[in-house]
């Protein structure tokens, strides 16, 4: 037995409610459990229970062994003085006092708990799968609601998304423009490369490119310097007028760059080179010089995918990497990358927008522009698919990215809604 599964078991009272006793042998009856507690103090607090014939309001402490409480010291802690309730699944004989020395009736639930429900906590615990409840989710019943579901996980997701943006606007003195640069980098070398993109745009402020608007190669050279892919000695001349632009640059903003060796090469497609995303992103910045306000302005998501048709310098039309020419490239973005930055970046700077604004129509056209977008095509997505989940817009997939990533992946069963039904009395059939 788990601690947090005793929890889970109070709070949803998957216990058999019949016959409830105190040790005491005093009538149980749990009127309301109390509110779950994350925080110092007991478990749970604000709960009604009546004892006997007396109705307590207070909190409620969860253990699995009962001499835990002394184990944790609640019984030296005047915060645990309004513990009316201490539930425990072992329980070893010796009374709950409290620090002002009162007696805590005790309440064991070993005996109230299915076996049924342990082996199905068990087989998710226990599984060795990918997704824990794989063997089981095909048995969920008729009724269960997938798309009540997704909603809960998609604005999870989104969340998560809002805060770095709020960081990056902290940290820039709310320029919107500097920070849908940063997103916007963040995202365009997929997961391998998202963290030297971040760097990169991190070390090179939008007004610096701004100031070279006019020449495009100074803005070239502006990004590919700051990469640090421009530290090698090069046998082309593109390469070399941009170290040399670079260098002059370089001196003349003060700028630092970040080191070569954080790209990563090794296992990614050439297409998807990190070289071949800077040279787009350097077009992208040339063509957009103030990057949210085109966004805000944009009325359709066709208009948001025009921002990123974008023509790359013609050296990038063969070559993947500096010095090693190939006979023809597609150095387009395409439309699976335009959509993982309209996902990942354009709808979470529309809704933090949104929130910093209170308007409540940008927050919905970010929302609505998922509905709009078809669903991304990963191994994540592919691998709910052989479970016959399936997705139609990037709206369920980004709501299955969030449940895989943070629950699956961290065997969270008893927070997820698939965990609760197959844990509770009408779960699938084992």
């Amino acid at each position: 037995m788990k601690e947090d599964l005793l929890h889970f078991v109070w709070k949803y009272r998957l216990y058999d409610t019949r016959n409830l006793k105190t040790t005491d042998n005093e009538d149980v009856n749990v009127i309301h459990p109390g509110i779950y507690n994350t925080d110092a103090g007991a478990d749970f607090s604000n709960a009604r229970i009546r004892i006997g014939d007396v109705l307590l309001a207070g909190n409620v402490e969860i253990h699995v062994n009962q001499r835990d409480w002394y184990t944790h010291h609640h019984n030296k802690d005047k915060s645990y003085n309004n513990v009316i309730l201490h539930v425990v699944y072992e329980y070893t004989g010796k009374p709950a006092l409290s620090q002002n020395g009162q007696a805590i009736p005790v309440l064991c639930l070993k005996e109230h708990i299915s076996a049924e429900l342990l082996h199905r906590y068990e087989l998710l615990k226990e599984s060795r799968d990918k997704i824990p409840c794989e063997s089981m989710i095909g048995r969920l019943p008729s009724d269960f609601s997938f798309s009540s579901f997704y909603d809960r996980l998609l604005i999870e997701r989104l969340q998560s998304k809002v805060a770095v943006v709020e960081g990056l606007l902290s940290g820039s003195i709310n320029n919107w423009d500097q920070v849908a640069f940063q997103m916007i980098a963040m995202y365009f070398g997929g997961s391998l490369n998202k963290q030297p993109f971040s760097q990169l745009a991190s070390s090179l402020p939008l007004s610096v490119i701004h100031k070279h608007r006019a020449e495009p190669q100074q803005i070239e050279a502006l990004m590919f310097g700051q990469s640090g892919l421009l530290d090698a000695d090069h046998d082309d001349e593109y390469p070399q007028a941009l170290r040399r632009e670079y260098t002059y640059l370089r001196k003349l903003h003060i700028l630092s760059p970040i080191e070569a060796h954080s790209w990563k090469f090794f296992r990614v497609r050439p297409v998807s080179f990190p070289s071949i995303k800077i040279a787009q992103l350097a077009a992208w910045l040339i063509k957009e010089q103030h990057p949210f306000s085109t966004i805000l302005n944009c009325k359709s998501l066709t208009e948001l995918r025009q921002l990123f048709d974008v023509n790359v310098n013609p050296y990038w039309q063969t070559h993947f990497q500096f010095d090693k020419p190939v006979k023809k490239t597609n150095a387009s973005l395409g439309n699976m990358l335009t959509d993982v930055l309209l996902i990942n970046a354009v709808v979470p700077l529309l809704f933090s927008y949104g929130r910093y604004k209170d308007d409540e129509e940008i927050c919905q056209l970010a929302l609505d522009l998922l509905t709009e977008i078809p669903a991304e095509n990963n191994t994540i997505i592919r691998m709910w698919d052989t479970l016959g989940i399936k997705v139609k817009t990037a709206n369920d997939s980004q709501a299955l990215l969030q449940l895989y990533n943070q629950y699956c992946l961290n065997k969270h069963c008893l927070s997820c809604q698939i965990g609760h039904k197959i844990l509770s009395p009408a779960g699938v059939s084992l």
